[in-house]
């Protein structure tokens, strides 16, 4: 899929701009933690490469206001899709009604099935990704994704609305993992965490703020206009990429550079220095098993996603509550009940403050210190501080909802875990990325996929668990669980470097 001609003339523009980005790179190449791998142009033995270091044709050398841009687009969808997963939360009981579906199990299926679309899409969009670049799958993927919302929005039953819901998510995907995957390839080790953060945040913020969206929504204007509103908003941004998005991807880049100096010299011995020398098909059908190869054989990736998923669903178990408890227990009205929300939202926010604030600076000490050798294990010392936050958010919202305290106990009990998840989620994804640098978007698009096929359906036991246990002790369960796997995190930054290298994967 190639790219509109105006989007060659809007970057050329804009790479003539912000000359101030050159003193940014001068401040990095001071900084301690050595540069990434830069292929270099080696025309004598037919290599094809960035013309020099500075080259502004590779994404890393882009200025900040191309790179800025598209953030922002990341950004945006980023928060609209992962938010198209709740929006409806508040507003199902009068979808049910419309739709005849008396059922509070499908209820609750309706809002998760679109976390099951996060799951599939993630798995082959990902690596798709590494073989045609991020442009094409992005923008396909996410006008799909704006295509269901129509459907959606004009679901005549229960099941239409369930099956359009799962293939939207399915759409909406992509970004979830390519997003990251292009943090990495604009920025260096250096600024990758304080960039990723951004999408992080989009990314979890977005299911706080549905319900709060949606509860308003619902009351006012009715369910359907949900999707109607998403339809418009994320139809707008998606052509807006479409025009404006430039591909990222060092790999795609170069091989088109190198299709030109075939034809321009007649030299048909050029290729690509990250030229991977296989057919499509062969790397089609590499990329398609790499993410199942890095979660059946990578310890790392194994620990990460059970961690990271397990808080997920917990997430989402919290979530899928909330309705319930806030209308039937304090009597709250259906645009109230999306308020209660906010707190998770905030919690995150907070949590983003502190590691733009920390992570990358507590990097380059540390790298200081291992004598100006980066691992990518000094990611995730900090974790340890946030991770403690979560055992304390399930039982203080658990148990003050058991005891029918006032209603400021349980919001308050809320604020810590969107504060711990983030703080927990930013240095594992980063990690990840770092420590799968080539292969970022197949090792998010596991990360992701493992912890959407939790959130689709460990909500679905939430009714059976607070129906046997209540409120109090079935989140004290939850809170024992993720008090025992909180160490991983720091038993990877200790033992990381050592499995990375005594049990590598072939990519």
């Amino acid at each position: 899929m190639e790219k509109p001609n105006i989007i060659v003339e809007l970057n050329q523009q804009i790479d003539l701009k912000d000359e101030a980005s050159k003193s940014e790179s001068s401040l990095e190449e001071s900084l301690p933690i050595p540069s990434d791998n830069v292929p270099l142009m080696d025309l004598d033995n037919g290599l094809v490469g960035w013309d020099s270091l500075t080259d502004t044709a590779n994404p890393q050398n882009w200025s900040t206001t191309k790179k800025s841009i598209l953030m922002a687009f990341m950004a945006v969808i980023s928060m609209l899709s992962p938010l198209t997963s709740t929006l409806v939360a508040p507003g199902i009981p009068l979808a049910m009604r419309d739709l005849h579906s008396p059922s509070p199990i499908i209820g609750s299926f309706m809002v998760t099935i679109y976390m099951l679309g996060f799951t599939i899409g993630p798995l082959f969009l990902g690596p798709l990704s590494e073989i045609y670049g991020r442009y094409p799958i992005v923008i396909l993927s996410t006008w799909f994704y704006v295509i269901w919302l129509l459907g959606c929005a004009l679901a005549p039953t229960m099941s239409s609305l369930i099956v359009m819901r799962l293939l939207a998510g399915t759409g909406g995907s992509a970004v979830m993992v390519i997003a990251p995957a292009i943090v990495a390839d604009l920025y260096s080790v250096r600024r990758r965490a304080t960039a990723s953060s951004v999408v992080v945040l989009t990314q979890s913020v977005g299911p706080a703020l549905g319900p709060i969206c949606g509860g308003f929504i619902a009351q006012e204007l009715g369910w359907r206009w949900g999707y109607w509103i998403l339809l418009i908003v994320a139809g707008s941004v998606t052509a807006g990429m479409t025009v404006c998005m430039p591909e990222s991807y060092a790999p795609k880049i170069l091989q088109k550079k190198t299709e030109r100096l075939r034809k321009s010299t007649g030299r048909a011995d050029l290729r690509s220095m990250l030229d991977k020398r296989m057919s499509k098909k062969a790397l089609l059908a590499r990329s398609i098993v790499r993410p199942v190869k890095l979660l059946t054989t990578s310890p790392i990736v194994i620990l990460i996603c059970s961690y990271c998923a397990t808080i997920f669903g917990f997430l989402y178990l919290m979530m899928t509550t909330i309705p319930q408890v806030f209308s039937s227990t304090y009597g709250w009205t259906t645009s109230y009940v999306g308020l209660a929300y906010t707190p998770i939202g905030l919690g995150m926010i907070t949590a983003l403050l502190v590691i733009m604030k920390t992570n990358d600076a507590k990097v380059i000490k540390l790298t200081k210190q291992n004598n100006n050798v980066f691992e990518p294990e000094m990611r995730l010392p900090a974790t340890i501080y946030f991770a403690i936050w979560i055992p304390i958010s399930l039982f203080w919202y658990g148990w003050s909802v058991d005891k029918h305290t006032h209603w400021i106990v349980p919001i308050l009990g809320m604020f810590p875990f969107g504060f711990g998840m983030l703080g927990i989620f930013l240095p594992c994804q980063t990690y990840l990325v770092d420590a799968f640098t080539e292969y970022s978007a197949s090792a998010v698009a596991v990360s992701r996929a493992s912890m959407s096929i939790v959130g689709a359906f460990l909500p679905l036991a939430g009714p059976p668990l607070y129906k046997a246990l209540g409120y109090g002790l079935g989140n004290s369960v939850l809170g024992l669980v993720s008090l025992v796997m909180a160490p991983i995190p720091i038993l990877l930054y200790k033992y990381g470097g050592y499995i990375r290298r005594r049990w590598p994967v072939t990519l």
